[in-house]
């Protein structure tokens, strides 16, 4: 029996869907080679943290969460690893305790480097190339009944702001093959719902020849019997098509579910953005999608403060978010981040400011779902109920992504069934349980 066989490790994840599918991939890798998965907060053999770094606030509580990890399990091993650990090694290593820092793709030979290693005097750094596309397995989901399924990797695109490109690589996907075949291995675990998860999901496919498209994807994912939901991350503006929309609104098990970024809602700062499109094309997008699926989840992330903003560019971000059928909204405070072209911008908003206008934007969104949610009240929605629970209330989600929370019914948990929208509070809906058939779909 080998040395590591039975040894104990957590994981903390920080950011997208598309790292929580990245870290599922990396508790499979030990799983299989006989570590026990637990509970970040429990003490452990060995820690691993999947970092984010798309804001000087990611960056702060990555570090946090290091040395939370050390306080929690002082003789653990502590890996390091993603997107942080890509771009910012050196303020890594200064953190005591830390024993490996692994870029984006290098987190997946973690398994084999820590394998046999004792406690270290120097963290062991590795710098991923980024230029492949590398998703071994489907993951290993232990505390989610949903499941993120990796498709997709880096970016093309260069936002002034941004540094995905940076820490990701440029686009590359998953062969169409290894997508149904993870996929497949998901349904067959008990997972009623996968999210297709990548940094530009839309942009699936563009680099093979011939070029495959997101929409082939979803095609063939929907022939998989017994796969009952299937939910989109985040989609870019110009990667929506008219197409892909009808496709969706008449699908049986895609989400009727768009989260679509906006970031600003004035074409001067878009522009200096390098996003690509006019406030008047993000509109007509997401019109057609409430168009044809009225019942639509619409989810959208701002940056406030941009350099540069003025208080008339930030009046036409919240009117155009006003205007439009928005039912969530995410809002960041700018974050200059070093290595991009927004970086060397001189005309900075002052925080002061940014909080004052953060605080605008997150009264709208807030009015938003509020109606969203209260629209809700007397219909009849399919639920699907997770395995997560608090006290006697159990908790699940709509194919337009409402939270919906009700009495615990232990034998519905990762089942869908009927439930009636009784009241609107808050971040949630109650409902009652009208129908227990897990066969049915959206």
């Amino acid at each position: 029996m080998n040395d590591y066989i039975m040894k104990k490790i957590s994981f903390y994840t920080l950011g997208c869907k598309l790292n929580q599918a990245e870290t599922a991939i990396l508790a499979e890798q030990f799983e299989q080679k006989g570590y026990q998965l637990k509970s970040f907060g429990e003490e452990v053999d060995i820690c691993v943290i999947n970092t984010c770094t798309v804001t000087g606030k990611s960056d702060y509580r990555c570090r946090q969460m290091i040395r939370k990890a050390k306080k929690i399990s002082p003789d653990a091993q502590i890996a390091v690893v993603g997107c942080y650990a890509q771009l910012s090694p050196d303020k890594i290593e200064k953190i005591d305790g830390v024993d490996f820092i692994l870029g984006s793709d290098k987190k997946f030979d973690l398994i084999e480097m820590i394998d046999g290693q004792n406690k270290i005097n120097h963290p062991l750094f590795e710098a991923s190339a980024n230029d492949t596309f590398f998703s071994p397995s489907p993951g290993n989901f232990w505390d989610h009944t949903r499941a993120f399924l990796k498709i997709q990797d880096g970016c093309d695109s260069f936002c002034s702001y941004c540094t995905v490109p940076l820490a990701r690589g440029r686009s590359r996907s998953d062969s169409l093959d290894h997508i149904l075949t993870n996929a497949n291995e998901l349904v067959a675990r008990g997972h009623q719902e996968i999210v297709l998860t990548g940094v530009h999901i839309g942009k699936y496919g563009k680099d093979f020849k011939p070029p495959q498209s997101l929409l082939d994807v979803l095609k063939a994912l929907e022939k998989i019997s017994d796969l009952k939901r299937i939910r989109l991350s985040s989609l870019e503006p110009l990667e929506i098509d008219r197409s892909l929309i009808q496709w969706i609104a008449d699908s049986k098990k895609v989400c009727h579910h768009f989260h679509i970024p906006l970031q600003s809602g004035d074409d001067e700062i878009l522009k200096q953005m390098n996003r690509n499109y006019s406030s008047s094309n993000y509109s007509d997008i997401v019109l057609q999608v409430k168009d044809l699926m009225p019942d639509c989840g619409l989810g959208t992330d701002v940056i406030v403060g941009f350099p540069g903003e003025s208080q008339d560019h930030f009046e036409n971000t919240v009117r155009l978010v006003e205007r439009l059928p928005f039912t969530y909204l995410h809002v960041f405070s700018y974050s200059p981040r070093p290595g991009t072209k927004a970086f060397r911008l001189k005309d900075r908003v002052h925080p002061n400011e940014i909080k004052q206008r953060s605080e605008i934007l997150r009264k709208v969104g807030k009015k938003k779902k509020q109606t969203f949610l209260q629209d809700l009240v007397g219909q009849k929605l399919q639920v699907l109920w997770e395995e997560k629970q608090k006290g006697s209330l159990m908790f699940g989600l709509t194919g337009n992504y409402a939270r919906v929370r009700t009495q615990v019914v232990p034998e519905l948990m990762n089942k869908i069934c009927l439930a009636e929208i009784s009241k609107a509070e808050n971040d949630f809906v109650d409902g009652k349980i009208i129908d227990k058939i897990d066969e049915l779909i959206l």
